[in-house]
């Protein structure tokens, strides 16, 4: 392993140059203060442009003028910042870091992004005039506001608050080249979760009895806001970009909760056909993704799970177990989900998702298990969910009645009156499978909110317990070089780590149950793109993108044995390694080339070329693939930091699940009109108010 070479240009793996920190911040006040200009004219009562804007989309979408601009705003914000976060993560694994925060265009839409969710809520908050729900934020004397605004205002606010603590992050501890990054969490999940609001204000909305949140109309916006949530699936994008550095069980973990949560919850809600509306927008979303980024130059692209089984499998659970029974029927979806369902994602990664899937079969038992609890605790979230936004758009006097004459007249204006007997009939079947989801009146908080409050605890449970990468010391590979070819021709028997070369490799793990059992045994080769990097670059045999290489390892027959299927690169500012991943949470990796990186002090920014017949220990992947982070920073310093993200997302989620408990069981406003009007401010907000709705 030979560790001399002249240092590569490299970028800075601390903080953001001075000048940077003065672009995010000119770019913050050229959204923040127009929006606080626009705060305190609407609340002094004077016309504001949002205001009119607000009020003429209330007059199209029968909605308060504090829910539909704002709900359109935050879903066009998350949009943008997901083609960002998109864009970003496959930048970073082709690339590696950047120069700076703002060196990267990918984080100007997120950032921006980020701006606007967090606008949308203050916005809303702004907007709220006249009638309000029975039970509302107070903000200040004479200033209350719904309580889906108070959602999507915190999730906006710890989003970017995430952004310049990314950047403190950095300057403490080095930087984070990984999605789950603490505070690339903070930013990334106040995005996912900022669309938890937006249910809550269609439901507010309907207890008020504006038109638009009214009818199966309403039933359908709120259904399809409700599908939104499905949005956190934005935390499996490095298994779907093929460059994991957590455990798969997380995987298993996320994807089982998140459709045992929001299918069922949409299936309760809306009735036949609400789980496969929710994996519409699932799929609408990843589609949305696949074609932006698709656009982009030589940019990897992001695969995706099907999901499409799960929700087949929760409509027909619907039949047999009544959504009304929300405990058993949150229960049994979970288990389908995450047995059945979850099974046949696994054979979906067969022929769709990136290395390091598919899994092995030996893998499965464990995976399925966690996804199967994950799934349970995911159907019992689902369960209080739709029951407070149930009780919520709940209101005596109201009639939430649907019919079918409006459907009618739209298809005879349409000369489709061939439809209208089968249509008929159809929208009967749907009605008639329409369950009353009711939630206790009495009893303290553990009846009310108690299985919503499980089905939480249980998936920070298996996170907190399977997500953390651990060791297995003692493991070593030997390495064996063929076919190695460089830039000018010349045969070799090994690369010198200075001019362009490629090799195939061959290892043999000691013990050889260390590949045989391991969950995943690959090679991968990325962020090989730099600003100078050659025309010709190796591209990855799968998403032919430059800059990175999943490569499959195949056993030759000797016990421990393996060849790569590709050749591998040993030069320039490629970090190539092979992966071992053992159950439950064992990260390892062979090192094979890292650059000399004049920007990391340590020892782990030196260069590294394991040269031919060499014995190498494998050591803890976290320490190669983020060599970054410092190796000198104390240990109370870490928890310290840990802790402060920690707690704030705990607070946060206790936040939001307060917000709806209160907008559901929470006492009444002792006034329920503000007492500040506004000429753009009126009770209706440009819809006219009634008491029943058809279609």
């Amino acid at each position: 392993m030979f560790i001399a070479q002249q240092p590569l240009p490299a970028p800075p793996a601390g903080g953001a140059a001075i000048g940077e920190v003065l672009i995010a911040l000119l770019l913050s006040l050229g959204v923040m203060l127009p929006v606080g200009w626009f705060l305190v004219r609407e609340r002094a009562g004077k016309p504001t442009v949002i205001g009119r804007a607000a009020d003429w989309v209330a007059s199209k979408d029968g909605l308060p003028r504090w829910a539909g601009l704002p709900s359109y705003l935050t879903v066009t914000a998350l949009l943008t910042a997901g083609f960002g976060v998109w864009w970003d993560v496959a930048t970073h694994m082709q690339n590696g870091r950047d120069e700076g925060p703002l060196a990267n265009p990918s984080h100007y839409p997120i950032f921006l992004a980020i701006l606007g969710f967090f606008s949308a809520g203050i916005i809303s908050m702004t907007l709220a005039k006249g009638d309000l729900p029975r039970r509302s934020f107070r903000i200040a004397p004479g200033w209350h506001a719904p309580m889906g605004a108070m959602i999507i205002t915190a999730a906006g606010a710890i989003a970017l608050v995430g952004f310049p603590a990314d950047d403190v992050w950095h300057r403490l501890f080095g930087q984070d080249v990984t999605e789950w990054g603490p505070t690339h969490i903070m930013m990334i999940g106040g995005a996912v979760t900022c669309v938890l609001g937006i249910p809550l204000l269609f439901a507010e909305a309907r207890q008020l009895g504006y038109p638009g949140a009214l009818g199966f109309a309403g039933k359908l916006r709120s259904a399809i806001a409700l599908s939104v949530c499905i949005v956190p699936f934005a935390f499996l994008m490095e298994f779907d970009l093929g460059v994991p550095q957590f455990p798969a069980a997380t995987q298993f973990i996320i994807a089982g909760f998140l459709v045992g949560w929001i299918f069922t919850a949409v299936r309760a809600y809306f009735g036949p056909g609400g789980a496969l509306l929710a994996w519409g927008i699932y799929i609408g979303a990843h589609l949305f993704l696949l074609g932006t980024t698709a656009l982009l130059d030589d940019v990897l692209l992001a695969r995706f799970l099907l999901f499409l089984p799960s929700a087949v499998l929760i409509e027909l659970v619907a039949f047999v177990v009544s959504p009304r029974r929300g405990i058993a029927f949150g229960v049994t979806s979970g288990v389908l989900v995450g047995t059945v369902g979850m099974l046949a994602e696994w054979q979906w990664s067969k022929v769709f998702m990136p290395l390091p899937q598919p899994l092995p079969a030996s893998a499965l038992p464990l995976m399925l298990a966690v996804g199967t609890a994950a799934a349970i605790g995911g159907g019992l979230l689902a369960g209080w969910h739709v029951r407070m936004l149930a009780r919520v758009g709940a209101r005596d006097g109201v009639s939430h009645e649907t019919s079918f004459d409006g459907f009618e007249s739209g298809l005879r204006r349409g000369r489709l009156g061939f439809a209208v007997a089968p249509g008929r009939a159809l929208f009967g079947f749907w009605q008639r499978r329409q369950v009353a989801l009711t939630s206790p009146d009495n009893g303290g908080v553990l009846r009310k909110h108690g299985a919503g409050l499980a089905g939480v605890l249980v998936f920070i449970a298996l996170m907190a317990v399977f997500a953390p990468p651990t060791a297995n010391e003692g493991l070593t590979g030997t390495v064996q070089l063929s076919d190695v070819t460089y830039e000018d021709g010349r045969q070799a028997e090994e690369c010198d780590g200075e001019a362009k070369c490629l090799a195939r490799v061959t290892v043999t793990m000691a013990p050889a149950a260390a590949a045989e059992d391991a969950v995943w045994f690959y090679a991968l080769a990325w962020q090989g793109r730099h600003e100078n990097a050659e025309p010709d670059l190796p591209r990855d045999p799968m998403g032919d993108a430059p800059g990175v290489l999943r490569v499959a390892l195949r056993p030759t027959g000797t016990p421990g044995e393996y060849v790569s299927e590709h050749k591998l690169p040993f030069y320039g500012n490629w970090k190539t390694l092979i992966r071992v991943h053992q159950a439950p949470t064992v990260h390892m990796a062979l090192p094979l080339h890292a650059p000399n990186d004049p920007a990391i002090e340590s020892a782990k920014g030196r260069q590294i070329v394991t040269g031919d017949g060499e014995t190498v220990e494998l050591i803890t992947e976290h320490e190669f693939l983020q060599r970054e982070i410092k190796d000198d920073v104390p240990g109370w310093l870490w928890a310290a930091a840990y802790g402060v993200v920690n707690t704030s997302w705990l607070v946060l989620i206790g936040f939001y699940g307060w917000c709806y408990a209160m907008a559901a069981y929470g006492a009444p406003n002792g006034r329920r009109r503000a007492t500040s009007g506004g000429a753009s401010g009126g009770a209706s907000g440009g819809a006219k108010r009634h008491v029943s709705s058809g279609a």
